[in-house]
C-alpha cells in the first residue's frame, strides 16, 4: 500500500505542476500577444511618418 500511496502523491505533484505551467503559458501567450500589438503599432507609425515624408519630397 505504500508504493501506491507514494504514486498517488506523485501524481497529484505533477498534476500541480501542469496545472502551474498552463497557467505560465497562458500569461506567456498573452505578453506574446501584447508585444505583437506593440510592434504592429511601431510598424503603423513608422509607415505613416515615411508616407507623410515621401509626400512632402513630392
Amino acid at each position: 500500500m505504500e508504493i501506491i500511496a507514494q504514486l498517488e502523491e506523485r501524481f497529484d505533484k505533477m498534476l500541480q505542476k501542469i496545472k502551474q505551467l498552463e497557467e505560465e503559458n497562458t500569461f506567456l501567450l498573452e505578453e506574446v500577444e501584447q508585444e505583437k500589438q506593440r510592434k504592429d503599432e511601431v510598424r503603423n507609425r513608422i509607415e505613416f511618418l515615411l508616407n507623410k515624408v515621401e509626400g512632402n519630397l513630392e
